[in-house]
C-alpha cells in the first residue's frame, strides 16, 4: 500500500476511512474488500458507463477494477485519504481495452443476421452519465482518446484532481500528467479551456 497525499483520522463511531480499510484489505479482510466495494462501485460504474456506453460493458469494467483492487492491494496508491483515483484509473484502462474488443466484436456481428432485437438501454445510460459532472465534448473526448490520455481526462477535469494528485495515482511523475493534460486541451481547447487545471495544479 503506498499512501500519499495524507491519511484521515477517525473519531469513534464513524465510518472506516480507506487507509484502514485498505491497510485490513493488505491483511487479506474480505469484509474490508466489500467497503470498499459499496463505497466506490456507482462512481466508477458510472466513469465506465461514459466511456463504454453499454450498460454490460461498464459492470464488467466494474468488476475487473475491483479485481484489480484485490489483487493490487499491496501496491495501491492512496490520494489525499481515497483510493478513489487509483480506481479510477484502472477503470479507464479496462474501459479502453473494452471499447476495443466491442469494435471488433461489432464489426463480426454486422455480418450475423440478428433474429430479435437487442435490448435497449439508452435511457439507463443516460440517466447515469447525467450524474457525471462532464459536458458532452468530455464524454466524446473519454471515447476517443487513448486510455493515458482519458485517465488524466478522467482525473484532471472531471474529478478535478490537482496535476499533483493525478501524478500521484497515475504513478508517474507531475511533468508526464502535465504534458498529457496540455494535449487533450489542445484537442478540446474552446471546451476545456476554462475548465482543466493548470500545470501549477490551480484550475485554469
Amino acid at each position: 500500500m503506498v499512501i500519499e497525499g495524507g491519511g484521515m483520522g477517525v473519531a469513534d463511531g464513524q465510518p472506516l476511512t480507506d487507509v484502514e480499510l485498505l491497510f485490513r484489505l493488505d491483511r487479506g479482510d474480505t469484509d474490508a474488500f466489500r467497503h470498499l466495494f459499496r463505497r466506490h462501485e456507482r462512481t466508477i460504474y458510472r466513469a465506465a458507463l461514459a466511456m463504454t456506453r453499454s450498460s454490460w460493458d461498464a459492470e464488467d469494467v466494474v468488476s475487473a477494477t475491483f479485481l484489480e483492487l484485490w489483487k493490487k492491494r499491496d501496491h495501491v496508491r492512496i490520494v489525499d485519504g481515497t483510493v478513489l483515483p487509483w480506481l479510477l484509473t484502472v477503470a479507464s484502462y479496462l474501459a479502453k481495452n473494452h471499447l476495443r474488443a466491442a469494435r471488433r466484436y461489432q464489426r463480426l456481428l454486422a455480418k450475423v443476421p440478428l433474429s430479435e432485437d437487442a435490448p435497449d438501454h439508452a435511457d439507463e445510460v443516460a440517466r447515469m452519465i447525467d450524474a457525471l459532472p462532464m459536458t458532452s465534448a468530455v464524454e466524446q473526448a473519454l471515447r476517443e482518446l487513448n486510455s493515458r490520455d482519458a485517465s488524466v481526462l478522467l482525473l484532471c477535469v472531471v474529478r478535478e484532481l490537482s496535476v499533483r494528485d493525478a501524478a500521484i495515482a497515475l504513478g508517474v511523475p507531475e511533468g508526464t500528467v502535465k504534458s498529457r493534460l496540455s494535449r487533450v486541451k489542445a484537442r478540446l481547447r474552446v471546451t476545456l479551456g476554462a475548465i482543466a487545471p493548470r500545470a501549477d495544479g490551480a484550475e485554469a
